[in-house]
């Protein structure tokens, strides 16, 4: 698969011309080492693998590199002393350099000496968040100061993966499924490129559900990893977020605790892990909910690990009807999720200052009945100017009776209510009738066609 994205990291790696030290963050499959390789041409690369012994990995880069004629050594402190001095004229690339604690732990203060004595042109990468975050940020730590730059590494965005499927002969509405699936993880779509065929169902089962179903076990190898010994009970919170009890009582009450209980472990996914994160309505709202912030781990935990004993039982059939089923249920989901983020990313050029989801209670009603929520509210606190939209991943869908409803829900948001100019967005797959206009506001509406000629066309004002 052809190189796709990351303009910004480029335009900072190549604006980098003598010595250098690099540390590049990001978990496994987001492209740190095509990235690097992409970028600089004259790279040695040494990967480091955690389950080798020292002497094991040294002799497996001597074979890497006959004709560098590197040393054959037993410790990394002298094999290292000896790239930093003879190749001063190539790239030294350690990739996933959080393994020498597994390896030799005592070898980074080593490393901390042979960096401040050579001033090597040096790229480390990392994919285990927290661990990372520690080894190069924590000034205890004898890597801390020591690189030049420090690269969090993201998700590819919505429209990169829309190019990408583009390219693939792919579909809009197949890509924003496997959006909602796969995140932006440029791994998982090189995949694509290599079958003869694509029909999405079959490819996403393949992937989770029939053997050898290699992101069943990616998955949760990498979470395990990253969590380390308590791993237990962050898959219990993650599978609580995922199934829609999002608020810390609810997710306490999933796992039997008292609140406090789980406060720890929330704090570490969404500060040291960087795996949820927690959301607040736009408007008048303190208590947030949390949300998992990568679509393919919200996804293996709503469809796959949920309902893992029919795997452990052989039932693949099973979990394959089960994903039929839910399948749209949860990208109508990330549908929402995924035209908050165009707002956020003023892909349609409204004059906005806070965008989000808007929730709460509704004073006066019963239990049950009291409360809203909506899925896009945009506003401009200095013209007070607010939009209200919805969401469908629905075909022929009526705008005037989602307007209808907006209208209704936008009472309960106490915002400048009689001096607002309010209007309203609709987003389906498609309309059965559209509206520009209701009781004299303006309403725009987008459906699938209009949404990827935003793409194609670059940014429109609503």
């Amino acid at each position: 698969m052809r190189f796709y994205d990351r303009e910004r990291e480029i335009r900072v790696l190549k604006r980098i011309l003598k010595d250098f030290r690099i540390a590049i963050v990001g978990r496994r499959r987001v492209g740190k080492t095509r990235l690097v390789e992409h970028v600089f041409k004259d790279t040695v690369t040494f990967f480091v693998p955690a389950e080798k012994s020292e002497k094991e990995i040294i002799a497996s880069w001597n074979e890497e590199y006959p004709s560098l004629n590197l040393p054959r050594v037993e410790s990394f402190r002298e094999f290292f002393s000896f790239v930093f001095t003879y190749l001063k004229d190539k790239v030294v690339f350690i990739d996933e350099i959080q393994n020498f604690l597994k390896v030799n732990k005592s070898f980074l203060y080593d490393l901390q000496r042979l960096i401040d004595k050579h001033r090597p042109r040096l790229v480390v990468t990392g994919s285990l968040i927290s661990v990372m975050k520690k080894m190069i940020q924590d000034e205890k730590q004898p890597l801390y100061g020591r690189f030049d730059y420090i690269i969090k590494l993201r998700e590819l965005d919505f429209k990169t993966v829309y190019q990408i499927c583009k390219d693939f002969n792919i579909s809009f509405e197949d890509s924003i499924k496997l959006y909602s699936i796969f995140g932006g993880i440029p791994k998982y779509y090189e995949t694509i490129e290599k079958l003869e065929s694509f029909e999405l169902k079959s490819f996403v089962k393949d992937m989770f559900v029939f053997y050898p179903r290699p992101l069943y076990e990616e998955v949760r190898v990498i979470l395990k990893e990253e969590f380390g010994g308590e791993y237990k009970t962050f898959f219990s919170i993650l599978s609580a977020i995922a199934r829609g009890r999002n608020k810390q009582g609810e997710i306490a009450s999933f796992l039997g605790r008292k609140e406090h209980h789980i406060t720890k472990y929330l704090n570490l996914l969404k500060q040291e892990f960087e795996v949820i994160e927690r959301v607040t309505p736009v408007v008048g709202g303190k208590r947030g909910v949390y949300k998992i912030s990568s679509n393919i781990f919200e996804f293996w935990f709503d469809n796959v690990w949920r309902y893992n004993y029919f795997i452990e039982q052989g039932n693949e059939e099973m979990l394959s009807k089960i994903i039929d089923r839910k399948l749209d249920l949860y990208v109508s989901r990330k549908f929402e999720d995924l035209i908050l983020t165009l707002f956020k990313n003023n892909v349609f050029k409204f004059n906005y200052s806070r965008v989000g989801k808007q929730w709460g209670k509704i004073k006066g009603k019963p239990k049950g009945e009291n409360v809203y929520e909506i899925d896009i509210v945009a506003l401009n606190e200095d013209t007070k100017e607010i939009l209200f939209g919805e969401c469908k991943w629905q075909a022929n869908v009526n705008a005037k009776r989602i307007v209808k409803e907006l209208v209704e829900k936008s009472q309960f948001v106490q915002w400048f209510n009689n001096e607002r100019k309010e209007s309203f967005a609709v987003f389906a797959k498609s309309f059965k009738k559209r509206l520009k206009s209701f009781e004299g506001r303006p309403v725009y509406c987008f459906d699938l066609k209009d949404l990827e000629r935003v793409f194609k066309l670059g940014k429109r004002k609503v």
